[in-house]
């Protein structure tokens, strides 16, 4: 026999970004608790306390049942795990048809903690509660750190991405000239240049002694700024916008040497 056609405990557990809805039934039909947690250390022990206090009751297993699983339910959803519970993520676009399909009679809080549960105690029984449910299998520790890096390197990535895309068209607005010194905005001797004085305006006083203080700048990128110095103009924008510009140039470094 398939051990999940064999009585179990089924907890739904509706995930919202502060607090979580909770309930809590037997596999063959009917609520035995319902309540919300706040998402803090001390509503993760009340969940668990509850949904033990159920299995003394009924010496059942568990399967624990999340809308919103690896979101907001972290890190509820791996402390499930640890407890030796069944995890399942829910699929949202089925829950959301079964209740078009059976609406509630009046709305609260609980009603999609109720609904999944309902869909929970139905799988077997109803073709529409058929693969509503995922189960969410244990993750090796090197798979789940390899997808944190990779997740992490995405976002850097993004990151990266969107400040060059701010800092080119703000450069071309205020100063092309400056734009036209670097074949790339994230260069980092660029960088290190729009970034040597808190107003990019006053780049163009700067001295030899003071360009070849900056790191990157040698004597091929001097003779380029001292041509661009000689003819630099700004536009009215400049006030506004440079520190704007500074901003994201003195963030792009960061976001290069995480990304690398």
């Amino acid at each position: 026999m398939n051990i999940n056609n064999l009585p179990h405990l089924q907890v739904a557990v509706d995930i919202g970004s502060r607090e979580h809805y909770v309930a809590i039934g037997l596999s063959e039909g009917g609520v035995l608790d319902e309540f919300s947690i706040p998402h803090t250390p001390t509503g993760f022990q009340s969940f668990f306390s509850r949904i033990e206090q159920q299995e003394r009751l009924y010496n059942r297993p568990v399967n624990v049942a999340m809308e919103g699983y690896n979101g907001w339910a972290r890190p509820l959803d791996s402390q499930v795990q640890k407890h030796g519970y069944q995890l399942y993520n829910v699929n949202n676009l089925k829950l959301a048809r079964f209740k078009e399909i059976f609406p509630a009679p009046a709305k609260t809080d609980l009603i999609d903690a109720h609904k999944m549960l309902e869909l929970f105690q139905l799988q077997d029984h109803l073709p529409l509660a058929k693969g509503v449910l995922q189960a969410v299998l244990p993750v090796p520790d090197a798979n789940r750190r390899l997808k944190r890096l990779t997740r992490r390197r995405r976002q850097l990535a993004n990151e990266k991405v969107a400040l060059q895309n701010r800092i080119q068209p703000d450069l071309q607005a205020i100063c092309p000239t400056l734009l036209e010194l670097t074949g790339s905005v994230d260069n980092l001797w660029f960088l290190h240049f729009l970034t040597y004085r808190d107003d990019l305006t006053k780049l163009v006083r700067l001295q030899t002694k003071s360009l070849l203080a900056i790191p990157g700048v040698g004597r091929g990128y001097l003779n380029l700024i001292r041509d661009w110095q000689k003819q630099a103009e700004f536009s009215d924008e400049a006030e506004e916008v440079g520190p704007m510009i500074q901003e994201d140039a003195r963030r792009l470094p960061a976001s290069l040497n995480d990304f690398d």
